[in-house]
């Protein structure tokens, strides 16, 4: 019998199973699969493609945990659950269906009382008191988390038209974007590719802050204050005593020890019992965990 954790997002969909005996693992990668309200054809499409490589034999697969960006509100779950359980073909009581800050945490924490704050593409939140009680924190970004790759945009447009002191920053950020001053404008906005590539520029941000650029430590300081006031806030809910505070993602990691060690001092000002941790395992691999767990939990009952 196997097991299936699956990470969908909004830029990749990642998979992992193996036997409930657990030699040997299959991964698989591939495109989006976020969704927004209900699945669409394209989403399910690219769940059930997975489960087929995956367990072909829909009879020899025991569990299926999915972490689905865009499982935000509870009153759509059902329906929403319903939907991905006969698209991939299998019945709703061998699918654990959750947004994919559960399925994050699940991966990178290895405490029970643990808080993950992962900034990849986009960004995802969550926090647990104990192992099989995680929670989502801010799951539509309503709050908007700070992203100083969407912020370097106005800030080099204002060094742009004199609003703020220019730094080298400003240049590195055009020769980037392969734009010149007067075309940035309409590059940003009407460019088709633009999206793409603001979201690449984090590596760009982050060397001119290790410079001591002034623009790009404003920059850096705001995004690890916001990512600290976020841990601090999924903490209070955990209430006083040690925890483990985990950062990750794409965008977090570019940033590499200097950014942690810069994220850690800051948070241990606020809160002197967290320990600071990068996350233990993928987020398809804290998918597989819950897989198992569930696929447990319905053997014992």
């Amino acid at each position: 019998m196997r097991v299936i954790g699956i990470d969908a997002g909004a830029t990749k969909t990642a998979a992992v199973a193996e036997t409930l005996e657990g030699p040997g693992m299959d991964r698989i990668r591939t495109g989006p699969s976020a969704i927004v309200g209900m699945p669409d054809a394209r989403a399910l499409a690219v769940l059930r493609d997975i489960v087929d490589q995956l367990a072909p034999r829909r009879e020899d697969l025991a569990h299926v945990a999915i972490g689905l960006s865009g499982v935000d509100f509870p009153e759509e779950h059902p329906e929403q659950h319903r939907r991905v359980a006969e698209a991939i073909g299998v019945p709703r009581d061998r699918l654990l269906l959750v947004n994919d800050s559960l399925v994050a945490l699940a991966g990178a924490a290895t405490t029970d009382r643990a808080t993950l704050v992962q900034h990849g593409t986009e960004v995802t939140m969550a926090w647990r008191a104990r192992v099989g009680e995680e929670c989502v924190f801010d799951s539509v970004g309503i709050a908007d988390c700070f992203d100083l790759r969407l912020k370097t945009v106005p800030l080099v447009a204002r060094m742009l038209d004199g609003r703020t002191p220019a730094t080298p920053l400003k240049d590195q950020v055009l020769a980037h974007c392969g734009v010149d001053a007067k075309a940035f404008a309409r590059w940003v906005i009407r460019d088709p590719g633009a999206k793409d590539q603001i979201l690449k520029i984090g590596p760009v941000v982050f060397a001119a802050w290790r410079d001591g650029d002034t623009a790009a430590v404003q920059l850096v300081d705001a995004a690890v204050d916001d990512y600290v006031t976020a841990t601090v806030a999924m903490a209070d809910r955990l209430g006083p005593g040690a925890f483990q505070a985990c950062f990750g993602g794409g965008t977090i990691d570019q940033g590499g020890a200097a950014l942690l060690a810069t994220i850690g001092e800051r948070l241990s000002r606020r809160r002197s019992d967290a320990t600071l941790a990068s996350p233990a395992r993928s987020p398809e691999d804290g998918a597989l965990i819950l897989a198992r767990r569930a696929a447990n939990l319905a053997a014992v009952g």
